[in-house]
């Protein structure tokens, strides 16, 4: 039976592994030990992952700035996909932010992952037409 919990840092290094497995996630600098420690520490009770049989094979970043949430980093290992972890990982981030009266939630997905647009579509999430993303590197 998954066992669903709070994400912690000491989940790291299987976090990790799940992500650099998982197409469609990319990491970078900003995924580093300390910066996902102090997005953490930011967001306490927020982020969640799945367990199965002691071994993590489910996460969802999430956070808020107060106004709106931001999703990152959802990821079911290829064979739990189609079982609702994903799902219940979401309902679980959702419900996060309703405690905070956060009402809006928004996430990024790479344009060509059309399994991951399908999900979010899926799960009432729409694109966002008028709006551009934009990004500079601070570094």
């Amino acid at each position: 039976m998954p066992q669903f919990l709070t994400m912690e840092i000491q989940d790291y290094d299987e976090l990790c592994v799940l992500w650099n497995k998982t197409p469609g996630i990319t990491l970078s600098a900003a995924d580093s030990r300390e910066s996902i420690e102090a997005y953490l520490k930011r967001n306490p009770g927020q982020s969640f992952i799945c367990r199965h049989q002691g071994k993590l094979i489910g996460s969802v970043l999430c956070g808020n700035d107060g106004r709106r949430a931001f999703l990152y980093h959802m990821a079911v290992e290829a064979e739990f996909c189609g079982q609702g972890i994903g799902s219940q990982l979401l309902i679980k981030a959702i419900e996060a932010q309703a405690a905070r009266h956060i009402d809006k939630c928004a996430l990024f997905v790479l344009k060509e992952n059309d399994s991951a647009i399908s999900f979010w579509q899926h799960a009432g999430f729409m694109p966002v037409r008028e709006a551009v993303t934009m990004a500079k590197n601070l570094s």
